[in-house]
């Protein structure tokens, strides 16, 4: 495994390159045009900005680790039988970012022979950076990250999102989310997977759950919310999330009461 310290001058050099790929970004946001937009299918959209930034990304990072492979949302490359991988999601939320809602971020994860090490959100309209390196911690900037210290679910602000692709289990969805609308606090759907989970370990939001997700949107959130203390599975309470694309982020109090239900109404 890479050495701590090289994880951190990582860590550094790629906040540094977050932080110049979010002006890009944000210099884009009142320029989008139609023609800029192309859909992949229904209800799916993704502007030339994804591409961009994810080129930006790529290109920096292979002059940061020449041996490393990728995985990104827009096959820049696509590299998945390396020791060290990159996962990219250049711009976690596009659809806000297309409709001028101000929630979307940056995500991006180093993967060392199946294990995260290294994760990256960054929240490209208030530039904010979310980084962990296992081991050794979270942060938001240079404040140690930990989730909110609350295990009343009466008081939980729950995240959640729903999924695009048409055909899957609406009603099971549904069961979940009357469950949070009756017994938690709130309940938000803001539309960036990746922030969300660095959300739950900023203790701004106390659990995250979704369904029919990729492995860029979850990488590097699910490692800051493990490092700042909290448990993240998939919906049948294992490790897969990465592959599977479930996952229910939190603390340890939320996420049991959070997958008996979910359980349940998927009938898990």
């Amino acid at each position: 495994m890479t050495s701590t310290s090289v994880l951190e001058g990582y860590r550094k050099a790629i906040t540094a390159l977050c932080a110049k790929v979010a002006v890009f970004i944000r210099s884009q946001v009142d320029l989008v045009q139609q023609n800029d937009i192309e859909v992949k299918d229904e209800n799916s959209l993704v502007s030339f900005v994804d591409k961009e930034a994810e080129r930006l990304i790529v290109e920096a990072l292979t002059q940061l680790t020449p041996e490393a492979g990728f995985i990104t949302e827009e096959d820049t490359e696509d590299q998945r039988n390396k020791a060290l991988t990159w996962i990219i999601d250049p711009l976690d939320g596009t659809t806000n970012f297309l409709m001028g809602i101000p929630h979307f971020s940056i995500s991006i994860a180093l993967i060392e022979d199946g294990v995260t090490t290294l994760g990256i959100v960054y929240e490209v309209m208030l530039d904010i950076a979310y980084t962990a390196i296992k081991g050794v911690g979270a942060w938001e900037g240079k404040r140690p990250l930990q989730l909110r210290p609350t295990d009343n679910i009466n008081e939980a602000i729950i995240v959640t999102g729903f999924p695009y692709r048409r055909g899957l289990n609406i009603d099971a969805s549904l069961e979940v989310l009357k469950f949070c609308v009756v017994h938690c606090r709130g309940i938000r759907r803001l539309g960036s997977a990746a922030l969300d989970l660095a959300y739950v370990a900023a203790g701004k939001v106390d659990l995250y759950y979704e369904n029919a997700l990729n492995i860029w949107d979850l990488a590097a959130g699910a490692l800051l919310i493990t490092e700042a203390g909290g448990i993240v599975t998939d919906y049948h309470n294992s490790q897969n999330y990465l592959k599977n694309g479930s996952i229910i982020g939190g603390s340890a109090a939320f996420h049991k009461e959070i997958i008996s239900v979910i359980q349940k109404a998927h009938q898990i």
